[in-house]
């Protein structure tokens, strides 16, 4: 487990986010500088912990220990899929809103369009 690549991904979702350490570490349960720690690689934290950082963050754990690195089985290449969940887990939750009403709105014209 790479604490620094865990710590920066945090970091990019709590700016992303336009979250203060403070703020996710309200909602993470736990000391700003607890937040600092684990942001910098210097602290691992517990599974509840990270489940309640990925939560506060919008993020799949997955994305959170391996983001665009994460492999199909490990044969070393990213899928498509790996890839789109790693674009969409960088959305604010404003821009995943947006792109569910766009998605609804393909999704049911494409059912129209298949009968």
């Amino acid at each position: 487990m790479d604490l620094v690549k865990i710590g920066n991904r945090i970091r990019l979702a709590r700016r992303e986010n336009k979250l203060t350490q403070e703020k996710l570490a309200e909602l993470a349960d736990v000391t700003p500088h607890y937040i600092y720690e684990i942001e910098h690689g210097l602290k691992a934290m517990s599974l509840d912990t990270l489940e309640k950082i990925s939560l506060a963050l919008d993020l799949s754990l997955d994305y959170l220990f391996w983001g665009d690195g994460m492999s199909d089985k490990g044969n070393g290449t990213s899928t498509r899929d790996d890839q789109l969940n790693t674009d969409i887990n960088r959305l604010s939750r404003s821009e995943k809103q947006a792109l569910v009403k766009i998605l609804s709105g393909i999704i049911i014209r494409l059912k129209d369009d298949s009968k």
